[in-house]
């Protein structure tokens, strides 16, 4: 049982971690989590960082196991598949990273980084319909992702539709944005 004591410092480590995090100090975050999970080894949120921080720190077969653990506690949290995705995908496990992103999409539709992570997918597989229509998709949830933007502007490119490859690969760039269905020059 976590003590009113052991929950203060879990909370400290917490807000250190966070700080470490935006610092970029992984080495510091992790021996945070490390301190966080030796107080509480069942804590989900240091759980799921330290999954972040092993794919992070390309350690993906940890990453992996952490987060298929997660997914026994919390089968409900959208960006466990998502990060699950990422880490079957650099470990070339491109049907499991398809499955984890479109899991993903069950919890959350509009989760606008696995609509992109789907669709740069299909796109390597040349599945290049299906990788249209999840960068539309994509792009309808928030037309001024710039990720999906510049993949789209390759795909829409490799499709032979240069007139809109090059519109969205400024918008990608940054040097147009879209406003209704006007296009305003930056």
């Amino acid at each position: 049982m976590l003590t009113d004591q052991k929950i203060e410092l879990i909370r400290s480590k917490f807000h250190e971690f966070n700080q470490c995090y935006k610092e970029k100090n992984f080495e510091n975050a992790l021996k945070c989590l490390e301190k966080i999970l030796n107080l509480d080894p069942e804590n989900f949120e240091a759980l799921f960082f330290l999954g972040i921080l092993n794919a992070q720190n390309k350690k993906f077969n940890e990453a992996k196991k952490i987060f298929l653990n997660l997914i026994k506690i919390n089968p409900n949290y959208p960006n466990i598949y998502y990060n699950l995705g990422i880490v079957n995908y650099n470990l070339n496990e491109l049907k499991e990273s398809i499955k984890n992103y479109q899991q993903t999409l069950k919890i959350n539709k509009n989760h606008t980084d696995a609509l992109n992570n789907l669709a740069k997918i299909y796109k390597e597989l040349n599945q290049l319909n299906k990788a249209k229509l999840y960068y539309e998709e994509c792009l309808a949830i928030n037309p001024n992702k710039k990720n999906a933007c510049l993949g789209y502007s390759g795909l829409l490119l490799k499709l032979n539709d240069h007139i809109n490859g090059l519109k969205y690969l400024q918008k990608g760039a940054g040097l147009i944005r879209f406003n209704n269905s006007d296009v305003e020059i930056i």
